[in-house]
């Protein structure tokens, strides 16, 4: 498959994919603007999200999060059937491939359903059993892992995996997430959990076993059996010690900036401290039901703008490196091959055309590759949304 007449990284190329690797990416011989010309970037990698909540999108709207958890979430969760479940995460995942996400982490319950969703539509993607205490009964947890494990042996779609999702430090003990984190570890899987995201989460933690959460998890060695396949959703709530840990173990995170604002929980994520100790900071949009959608360039917006306003500096977390953020960054936490646009690479991408009233009047003739590029991505970014998305690529 050819795709002709693309820029990529602001140069006029011709892009071919054989067997789902890019296997070349060519300049085109004229510097003829094509009549309908379009952009190439990575597709986006969206690493925490509840796919199946587009049922339960905007539910309890101005509810800060335990409230919202407790009054507007799990009552109707509970009435949801596996039935129920794949048509809402069926709708997740083309509202994702549509709007440019091609790889995401999900972390529910009745995961075959979104399984199936996945694989119908293409996308690559880690599906996360999630757990609390209540889901093992009288302490009795193998009975309940057992199941993972029989999921696991009916997986033969080799863009799916599985792993174990421990709701919280605040929904499942000591103990169990001890047990939880022995069985990713035999199994080589990856340990998604929420991980302080409220003011309250941590202090409760600190209340109840004289420290926070992150010093709590190493307490507990969970880092130590985790290390880099640990994602910790949200990490807003975190000290300079907290922040070291996670670099020590090379956890990764995952930064939620629509549904943190929208829940109240917090803006301050700390994403230059997180980067600099050797984290890996990623991207997610959360569940629709407290960020609305699954939009990605909304997200990297939003992430970008944040972080400009708390530091009071304009220059912090430029395009380029948010979108590496968004896709580069939470590919390396899913242990995906990368997907930027170069030859013996995935052929994972979208693109986008510039017949939209926001991309008009891109000087590309006038200008030097790298200035095309960073004002479409500009553009992209802080005046679009993940509509404007023409095409996804993903093998």
């Amino acid at each position: 498959m050819k795709y002709n007449n693309i820029y990529v990284d602001g140069i006029l190329s011709d892009i071919t994919v054989d067997n789902g690797v890019i296997t070349a990416v060519e300049p085109c011989p004229t510097n003829t603007v094509p009549d309908d010309p379009a952009f190439a970037i990575p597709g986006f990698a969206n690493l925490h999200t509840h796919s199946a909540m587009t049922l339960l999108r905007s539910a309890g709207s101005g509810l800060p999060l335990f409230e919202w958890l407790n009054n507007a979430i799990f009552p109707r969760e509970t009435k949801l059937t596996p039935e129920k479940v794949y048509e809402g995460a069926l709708d997740a995942c083309n509202e994702m491939k549509s709007t440019g996400t091609t790889a995401f982490n999900d972390m529910y319950f009745h995961i075959e359903s979104t399984i199936q969703a996945a694989i119908e539509t293409g996308l690559n993607a880690n599906i996360a059993l999630s757990v609390t205490d209540a889901d093992f009964g009288n302490g009795n947890v193998k009975n309940f892992v057992d199941g993972l494990e029989k999921i696991l042996k009916t997986i033969s779609n080799t863009k799916i995996t599985t792993s174990i999702a421990p709701h919280a430090i605040y929904t499942v003990s000591g103990k169990n997430l001890q047990y939880l984190a022995d069985f990713a570890k035999e199994h080589d899987m990856l340990f998604h959990m929420h991980l302080s995201e409220t003011q309250k989460e941590r202090m409760d933690c600190i209340q109840q076993f004289g420290m926070p959460p992150v010093k709590y998890l190493e307490k507990l060695k969970i880092l130590d059996k985790t290390g880099s396949r640990f994602i910790g959703a949200h990490a807003l709530w975190l000290d300079n010690d907290e922040i070291q840990i996670l670099g020590e173990h090379k956890a990764n995170v995952v930064h939620c900036p629509n549904s943190n604002l929208k829940l109240g929980s917090g803006f301050r994520f700390l994403y230059t401290e997180l980067r600099d100790a050797g984290v890996n900071v990623t991207l997610g949009t959360d569940g629709c039901a407290s960020s609305d959608n699954l939009d990605m360039v909304e997200a990297m917006k939003t992430m970008s703008l944040l972080q400009k306003g708390i530091r009071n500096n304009p220059s912090i977390l430029p395009a380029d490196e948010v979108l590496g953020v968004a896709t580069r960054n939470g590919r390396k936490a899913l242990r995906l091959n990368d997907n930027d646009i170069k030859t013996g690479n995935v052929a994972d991408f979208i693109i986008i055309k510039l017949n939209k009233q926001i991309f008009k009047n891109i000087d590309i003739i006038n200008s030097t590759p790298t200035q095309r590029y960073t004002e479409f991505l500009n553009r992209l970014i802080y005046a679009g949304n993940g509509n404007y998305v023409s095409q996804t690529i993903t093998q």
